[in-house]
């Protein structure tokens, strides 16, 4: 068996993810998402700007598929979950004010700033996040 050095994604595919916390998978894909833009230190003053489609790509990578082949056929269920959950993080992030919807794209706001430049920017943003918890 060939041994390879890539991480073991978090999640085990779609459907891992589907089943997965949100506000986990939100924080998750938060971080991945915006740290790997980032070319230059941080803070910034400019903010990060996404498209959905980058979003999708991120969390598939999270649970470790590859969205090209879904998104020519966008009945498949793969594709279908990974937009839905896309989204549903989306509004994770505005609840907690650190990122929103400007168009068809998302921007980090400057509390989501704060989050990427903290030692543990999964962390920092799950505490973000933790007041938008639907409470029981």
């Amino acid at each position: 068996m060939p041994v390879t050095d890539a991480p073991i994604p978090p999640y085990d595919g779609p459907r891992g993810i589907l089943h997965a916390d949100r506000h986990d998978v939100a924080a998750r894909l938060f971080v991945s998402t915006f740290l790997k833009r980032n070319t230059s230190a941080l803070p910034r003053v400019d903010f990060e700007v996404v498209g959905m489609a980058g979003l999708q790509g991120e969390l598939a990578e999270l649970g470790g598929y590859s969205m090209g082949s879904f998104t020519l056929f966008a009945t498949r269920q793969p594709w279908a979950i990974t937009t839905q959950l896309a989204l549903e993080c989306v509004l994770i992030w505005e609840r907690a004010s650190i990122a929103a919807r400007y168009g068809d794209q998302v921007v980090v706001l400057e509390p989501g700033m704060r989050i990427l430049v903290s030692s543990e920017p999964e962390a920092a943003a799950d505490r973000a996040m933790e007041r938008t918890r639907p409470t029981s």
